[in-house]
């Protein structure tokens, strides 16, 4: 089973992973997507694309974790680069698509393909990824109770320990705020 997801349409289309923040930039919000869904990944062998607006230049596809990142070429916007990779399918009964987007729902259900909604797939990732991780006899076989945010359960971003790293590295009586 194929997963092509509309990157800042499920980010942007659930509070947990950027609908509330006011400044993040969008490096890290990717990054955070990214996270949660090679955590999925691992549970399920499904093939993840994840496609984001806003590449300058020609069409360019990575690979991170085993999930491709593809980033549409100058020109084409993400829906229309998810319209093509459905398109293009030999069998797009075997694709589920990510958005909610009403153009890209009506066009790829037009193909056969099953259409999900972000919030619907961010809740089934998380099901399937709230084990965690056995770290001592008291912990195996809990399972979060879902209300925790997943940035606690991600951790902190780059910048974020960077920040910390070098707050926590300064020699005391150092830091000041003047």
């Amino acid at each position: 089973m194929n997963v092509i997801i509309d990157g800042y349409n499920m980010i942007f289309g659930v509070p947990e992973l950027g609908a509330n923040i006011d400044k993040c930039d969008t490096e890290t919000l990717r990054n955070k997507l990214l996270l949660l869904l090679e955590r999925y990944k691992e549970k399920r062998k499904h093939e993840l694309i994840v496609v984001f607006d806003g590449n300058v230049g020609p069409s360019s596809t990575t690979s991170v974790s085993g999930i491709d990142v593809v980033f549409p070429r100058t020109g084409l916007d993400a829906d229309e680069e998810i319209k093509n990779l459905v398109s293009r399918s030999r069998n797009p009964r075997h694709i589920i698509v990510v958005t909610g987007d009403r153009s890209i729902r009506q066009f790829v259900r037009k193909c056969g393909c099953k259409v999900v909604g972000p919030l619907e797939f961010f809740e089934l990732v998380q099901r399937k990824t709230d084990r965690l991780p056995a770290s001592g006899k008291g912990n195996k076989g809990k399972i979060r109770d879902g209300k925790e945010p997943v940035s606690k359960i991600m951790g902190p971003s780059k910048t974020e320990s960077q920040y910390w790293l070098k707050v926590f590295s300064e020699p005391k009586g150092k830091l000041t705020d003047d």
